[in-house]
């Protein structure tokens, strides 16, 4: 055999070894794969930090394996990948089954103001090294954080209108025509603002406050900033309902909330005062001016600006006459009754009528007419002869 055939040969044992081995490699990764399940991390930290200030992360890995496998945790400064820049390496552990891991984590950040990149890690050990999860399904086994590095940050105080007083740290501001303060704070320190309880806004229109942002009700209200802020500040408008009456006093004047229905009324009739109401003389309500124009005594309105109503009224004679009509009638039937009893007293008593004259009869005693001749019974003269 030559040294030509033989270094064939060899050639051809070596790419048969070669072949076995990459074989066996190929399945023992892929046996190692299927023991690893999935190897996750999430991340908690500060959106923003002042410079060089010392501040925490935490990261939480979550981690299932079939078997042991080797892990570490660790945060870069840069985006995913750029691995040239550590900023913390934990110690390496052996873990399996399923469970959490979480690290915290002091960092410092840089002397200049800026955005700063971050990418925390949860590595494994592979037959090749250490390596991540960068799919969906078993990781992602990276989380990139970006923190801004800033000593102060902007406080935007919003006022439901322009021009109201405002207090932060003691000092008294004005919103702007907009209703919009701006102001810069030092992060990561607590701070005070305060806005009046209620505020006139002009004749007949006040606002009460309510709430920050629809939650705390606490004024002053001590809150830290951690980062550019909007603080909108809830008021209640309220509106005043003015009824006027010369005559009387009406119902529903006062104040409303913005958008409550108002119920205003006066009388139909009111009597006057003194002897005019003893006669019968009233006030008739005619109907309403001002902001409401109605006819009807009782009306309402939805209260979304002041609302000023004046009753108007018209003197009403009507139950005098009737009083004046009773009077004349009980005059009359009066003097009726007293004319029919004059009448009455004046009539002469009747005449007496004188009994007839009657006499008797001379002969026989029979009672006979005073002028008679002749009784009628016995027919003798009357007459005596002389």
């Amino acid at each position: 055999m030559s040294v030509k055939q033989l270094s064939r040969k060899n050639r051809i044992i070596i790419c048969l070894v070669l072949v076995f081995i990459m074989a066996g490699l190929v399945h023992s990764v892929a046996a190692q794969s299927e023991k690893l399940g999935l190897l996750r991390i999430k991340a908690g930290y500060p959106v923003q930090v002042p410079r060089s200030y010392t501040f925490q992360v935490n990261l939480t890995v979550e981690y299932a394996f079939r078997d042991y496998f080797e892990i570490h945790g660790a945060i870069y400064e840069g985006t995913s990948g750029m691995l040239s820049h550590p900023l913390w390496v934990s110690e390496t552990e052996l873990l399996a089954d399923v469970g959490e891991k979480t690290y915290s984590v002091q960092l410092k950040s840089p002397a200049q103001e800026g955005q700063w990149v971050l990418t925390g890690y949860a590595f494994f050990r592979n037959a090749s090294g250490w390596a991540y999860f960068a799919d969906q399904e078993r990781g992602p086994g990276f989380v990139e954080m970006s923190i801004k590095v800033a000593d102060n940050a902007k406080l935007t105080l919003r006022t439901p209108h322009g021009n109201m007083p405002v207090s932060v740290d003691g000092a008294n501001f004005s919103t702007d025509q907009n209703g919009v303060l701006v102001r810069e704070l030092k992060v990561l320190t607590d701070h005070s603002v305060a806005v009046p309880g209620n505020v006139s806004m002009v004749e007949g229109w006040r606002a009460f406050f309510l709430s920050w942002n629809g939650t705390g009700r606490d004024n002053p209200k001590t809150l830290m900033i951690v980062t550019d802020m909007l603080l909108t500040v809830e008021y209640q408008d309220e509106f005043r309902l003015d009824v006027v009456s010369g005559v009387t006093q009406g119902t529903g004047a006062g104040w409303y909330r913005a958008g409550a229905v108002a119920d205003f009324s006066v009388p139909m009739f009111v009597p006057q005062e003194g002897v005019g109401g003893l006669v019968g003389i009233r006030w008739r309500f005619t109907g309403w001016s001002g902001d409401v124009e109605s006819a009807a005594n009782s009306e309402s309105v939805v209260m979304d600006h002041s609302y000023r109503v004046v009753a108007n009224w018209a003197v009403d004679y009507e139950q005098l006459y009737y009083v004046i009509i009773g009077v004349v009638v009980l005059v009359a039937a009066a003097l009726a009754a007293f004319a029919a009893r004059r009448g009455i007293a004046k009539k002469p008593p009747p005449e007496e009528v004188a009994p007839s004259a009657r006499t008797y009869c001379m002969h026989c005693g029979a009672s006979i007419d005073p002028d008679a001749k002749f009784c009628s019974k016995c027919g003798k003269s009357q007459v005596t002869s002389g």
